[in-house]
Parts: C-alpha cells; sequence; structure tokens
C-alpha cells in the first residue's frame, strides 16, 4: 500500500508484529513515503485484505507482500503518532525529528470515517485513546486535533 522514500526497514515490532523503522535519521517534514495500492469501494474489501480508507467509499487495498516497495503495509497505528497526512495527501511526513531505530506509527483514525468502525488501541502511547475509532466518531476536540494531519477528504468535514 505505499511506495517507500528515505530510509525504512520492516522488522518485527514489540507490540504489532510486523513494523516499519527508520533506518537512519528522518528530519522533521521529511517525505517518508506515499501509500498507493489497489483502489477499491468498500464492498470490494475483505478481513483478510489490508486497507485503509481514502475517500467516502474508497480505499487502498494492500500491494503484493513480495513487493519491496509495499513497506507501507506495515506500518503501525499510534494515538501520538510521529508522521502524518500533513499536506492532506497520501504521503506522510515526519511530525518531529526520528530517530535511526525508531518505529515509523501514523493515527489510523487520520484516515478511516466508517461509523461504528474501532479496535482496541495497544499503542503504548502516554495520550493513547484506549480505541482507534473512525475520524467521525471522534471528540470534536480530537478532530480539531488530528485535522491538521488528516486526509484532505476528512480536512473538509468527513
Amino acid at each position: 500500500m505505499s511506495s517507500a522514500v528515505g530510509s525504512l526497514a520492516r522488522r518485527n515490532s514489540p507490540t504489532h508484529g510486523q513494523g516499519v523503522y527508520a533506518t537512519a535519521p528522518i528530519p522533521r517534514g521529511a517525505a517518508i513515503l506515499t501509500m498507493a495500492g489497489q483502489r477499491l469501494t468498500f464492498a470490494q474489501t475483505r478481513d483478510d485484505l489490508r486497507c485503509m480508507q481514502i475517500g467516502p467509499n474508497l480505499y487502498l487495498g494492500e500491494t503484493d507482500p513480495a513487493d519491496p516497495n509495499a513497506i507501507g503495509d506495515y506500518l503501525n497505528h499510534s494515538c501520538d503518532p510521529n508522521v502524518g497526512f500533513t499536506q492532506g495527501t497520501l504521503t506522510l511526513h515526519a511530525l518531529r525529528d526520528i530517530a535511526p531505530g525508531e518505529e515509523i506509527r501514523w493515527d489510523y483514525s487520520t484516515s478511516m470515517n466508517e461509523p461504528g468502525w474501532r479496535f482496541d488501541c495497544l499503542c503504548g502511547a502516554g495520550r493513547c485513546r484506549g480505541a482507534v475509532r473512525s475520524f467521525c466518531d471522534l471528540t470534536p476536540a480530537e478532530q480539531d486535533r488530528l485535522r491538521p494531519i488528516a486526509l484532505n477528504y476528512l480536512r473538509r468535514g468527513g
């Protein structure tokens, strides 16, 4: 679900199975990677397919796991992410300086907008919300905080 940019590697994550890690310093504001994949409607998604929502009834489905550019399929969630969609596009940018060895994580609520979608969060961040929810199910204060790192379709009111 991505085209990798910069120095990233996929490896085991202590809390999430597989994860993506910086292999070199990444400065704040740097483009990390651009999410890509097969465009699907909700009806075309499946439980066994990694997908992210990119618009109303529009999703990106995972890329071929053997493809070295599929690294974005293994990005994990954090309620206190170090990357986000700062320009509203499918390109993730560093929200702060990222050290080598640090796991790259984004907030899944900045793309998902299906009412009732949620799962328990195990991110371990100090500001963990306890559950990952759709943007539309977040409090207005949480939406305001995340809007600057959300995809464009959510910035316009979901």
